[in-house]
């Protein structure tokens, strides 16, 4: 019950200082560069989704980022963080309730959105007239939709994470954004570099422990759009490392000298 209440003190703050709307124009934005700017297919694009992938992959770590970059050292930034820890709150609950906020805003701005561009891609005729390419499947636009919000969650919580020792928002950003690596082709590259070294040049047929690791990478997220059950183990994979980076925040947070100084 009290996560609950500041799951609602969170979400009435974030309309408050406009935070959802700007992750609202944020999102929107991204769709539009997928769709009308020159943010394109590639000559090995088998679809409209590869474009949309490419950019959400790196973009959905930085909703996470954008999104809970305030989480702990905001209040602490604000003088306000003793003052609700002298309430009779649980730490826990402080550190969930603000995550649970965060879920609730961004999980159905991202997923109603995309969900949104695949029917105007397809209304509009864009993908046949501007790139003379198909539409996937719905089922695969919404394993794409499954795994970029996944992506977020994790973000999410690993920025929450951070803004718990960070000395500044601004910092918390900065350090966050080093955990983007994998998303970004340089991640991609490093596979490949592996790849190379032990003689692999495909994810199939790979142990489930080492796809469970490789599930951060954007590379082998676009591989798993093609396989519903790599997919699967991909979205599971994110959740797991989602609830686990949770867990030790809040058994960290209870134990956590909250005094900030300037």
């Amino acid at each position: 019950m009290k996560t609950l209440v500041v799951m609602k003190r969170e979400l009435q703050e974030n309309l408050r200082n406009y935070k959802t709307i700007f992750l609202l124009m944020f999102i929107f934005g991204a769709i539009l560069m997928a769709l009308y700017t020159e943010v394109g297919p590639t000559a090995n694009s088998k679809n409209v989704l590869d474009p949309f992938f490419e950019l959400f992959a790196v973009l959905c770590p930085m909703i996470g980022i954008l999104t809970a970059m305030d989480a702990v050292v905001g209040e602490k930034e604000k003088g306000t963080m003793e003052l609700v820890l002298s309430k009779p709150l649980p730490r826990r609950s402080l550190l969930l309730g603000k995550y649970m906020a965060f879920v609730v805003m961004v999980v159905p701005l991202l997923v109603v959105e995309l969900i949104v561009a695949y029917f105007w891609a397809q209304f509009s005729g864009i993908s046949q007239y501007r790139w003379q390419l198909p539409m996937p499947a719905f089922s695969q636009w919404m394993t794409f939709v499954a795994i970029v919000t996944c992506v977020s969650l994790l973000f999410i919580a690993i920025t929450t994470f951070i803004s718990m020792f960070a000395p500044t928002t601004a910092t918390t950003a900065l350090c966050a954004l080093i955990f983007m690596a994998p998303a970004h082709p340089l991640g991609g590259e490093f596979l490949r570099q592996v790849g190379l070294l032990l003689n692999i040049d495909s994810f199939v047929g790979l142990p489930i422990v080492i796809k469970f690791f490789l599930s951060v990478f954007s590379k082998y997220q676009k591989f798993a759009l093609s396989f519903p059950a790599d997919a699967l183990l991909t979205c599971v994979s994110l959740l797991i490392m989602t609830f686990i980076v949770l867990f030790v925040a809040s058994i960290i947070f209870e134990r956590q000298n909250v005094a900030f100084k300037n």
